[in-house]
């Protein structure tokens, strides 16, 4: 393991190249654009490809290039820029393909933290209303773990990975400790159309066609889209990751994720201290979504939940809504604008919940 402090844009992207990537396409915007120089500069310590492009649907279009042919690549953006990439996630989502999208949210015409990207990232990438995987770190290093293995993840289940970060996780300093390098994985799963030059002698996955005369192109096609739900289906159960932090004797529950999460852990040590039984519940992946586990909170007692985000109107919170028991009590505390949530500010708003429900 090598040791380093170093800003979070920085780790990141030394955390993919390490993990074997085979391309870096990007574009700059703040507050993410110090991942796409570092890129710039070690991309060549694995003599893997950079380039700086001259613009977000060019960056996203290279990412399904490198998808269709099962080589692997990464990008970072915030908000904006992730918009303009939609397009081509809807493709790499039907096609099977995949890259990392690290995104670095922002306010909306500001360059702060927020995380107002959620519902982009949670309901369904594009056109197609389908998922993607993704996944909300709240330390430098937890960012580092998931960025090196990201790759394989995306590989093994077929789809994009957005690694959701923010301006607070991008721009801050925390010592950090890497994995060693490890080679890039060619994906064999996915098979690229007639043409490309390294295909595959499979039939294509990636491509709907019809399986016989009788069966038209648009039936091919429907039967491609519900392959392809099916096997969402499956990983939306099995690739679930959260925290748990207090939660042995809690009776109100705290949901917060990312550096809002962060900053909670101080809040749930306010409460604690004076006699409060108050716990954290951190998901990891907001795409799958911890559904079950936020249900089985009425199971475990909890008589209440604050959800706390850096977004306005919330998004998380009402997530933890559908799911959670409609008896117990659900609140949000929120910030936007570039602020970012207050330790003391949520205290209080558990505090006049738990007297709400007392």
């Amino acid at each position: 393991m090598t040791k380093a402090f170093m800003k979070g844009n920085e780790a990141v992207a030394e955390a993919v190249i390490r993990g074997g990537v085979d391309l870096f396409a990007g574009y700059p915007i703040t507050p993410s654009s110090e991942m796409l120089e570092y890129a710039s500069d070690h991309m060549c310590d694995i003599d893997a490809e950079f380039i700086q492009v001259e613009s977000e649907l060019a960056a996203s279009t290279m990412l399904s290039a490198a998808g269709l042919i099962g080589r692997r690549a990464f990008t970072t953006t915030s908000g904006p820029g992730l918009a303009l990439m939609t397009e081509n996630l809807s493709n790499m989502i039907l096609g099977r393909t995949t890259a990392l999208f690290v995104v670095v949210q922002r306010a909306a015409n500001n360059i702060t933290p927020e995380q107002a990207d959620y519902n982009y990232a949670t309901k369904g990438l594009g056109h197609n209303g389908q998922r993607g995987y993704a996944i909300a770190p709240s330390t430098l290093q937890e960012a580092v773990d998931l960025a090196y293995t990201a790759l394989d993840k995306g590989q093994e289940l077929e789809c994009p990975v957005l690694l959701m970060m923010d301006g607070m996780l991008g721009q801050m300093e925390e010592p950090v400790e890497f994995p060693p390098y490890k080679s890039s994985k060619i994906s064999t799963k996915l098979i690229p159309p007639t043409g490309c030059k390294g295909r595959a002698k499979e039939d294509s996955r990636s491509m709907p066609r019809p399986l016989s005369m009788n069966e038209t192109l648009e039936d091919a096609l429907e039967r491609h889209r519900n392959d392809l739900y099916l096997d969402q289906l499956k990983w939306l159960d099995e690739e679930v990751m959260y925290e748990e932090y207090m939660m042995e004797d809690a009776e109100y529950v705290i949901v917060s994720y990312g550096s809002s999460a962060r900053i909670c852990r101080d809040t749930i040590k306010m409460l604690r201290a004076k006699g409060y039984p108050v716990g954290m519940f951190r998901p990891i992946t907001i795409c799958p979504f911890p559904e079950k586990q936020i249900a089985g909170f009425k199971d475990r007692g909890i008589k209440g939940v604050l959800t706390v985000e850096m977004a306005m109107p919330p998004m998380l919170h009402y997530d933890v809504r559908l799911h959670l028991d409609q008896n117990i009590p659900c609140r949000f505390y929120n910030r936007c604008g570039g602020n970012t949530v207050d330790e003391n500010e949520a205290a209080e708003a558990m505090e006049t919940l738990i007297k709400e429900v007392q």
